[in-house]
């Protein structure tokens, strides 16, 4: 039987360039976008469950800040007008943060992003142990 098929041998294996790498998937213990994904939905349970998954995971809240800033800094720039070119942003992203504005004010947003910036720079002015008791507050404040 194994003549029978001998001449179909290899034609439906994929062909890989020798130049090219096979691309490796990223694998999480957690979901990256998760978080942010809340924030945008503007669901305080969802974005405390999300924030204590991540800290429980071992993400930093220094971490964490970063992405959240990300997140409202490019909802706040579409309201303005920005395209996903201006933002370096893929189509999902940014299709998913345009459709988030309908949970937030432009107004919000912008003294959210103005008390995330401040309690960062605060926390390492005082050396970065308030970061995470002040970033649980000021998304329970959402």
């Amino acid at each position: 039987m194994e003549n029978l098929f001998k001449e179909y041998e290899g034609v439906f294996e994929e062909e890989i360039e020798n130049d090219s790498k096979p691309k490796k998937e990223r694998v999480f213990g957690y979901k990256p976008f998760a978080l942010q994904d809340a924030i945008g939905e503007k669901s305080i349970k969802n974005i405390w469950i999300e924030y204590q998954k991540l800290r429980f995971s071992g993400i930093e809240a220094e971490e964490l800040i970063h992405n959240i800033v990300s997140k409202i800094r490019d909802m706040t720039a579409i309201i303005i007008g920005a395209t996903k070119d201006d933002l370096g942003l893929k189509d999902y992203p940014y299709n998913k943060s345009k459709r988030d504005l309908k949970n937030w004010q432009e107004i919000e947003l912008k003294n959210f992003y103005t008390k995330l910036v401040e309690i960062y720079h605060r926390s390492r002015m005082e050396s970065g142990n308030e970061l995470d008791t002040a970033l649980e507050k000021l998304l329970l404040s959402i």
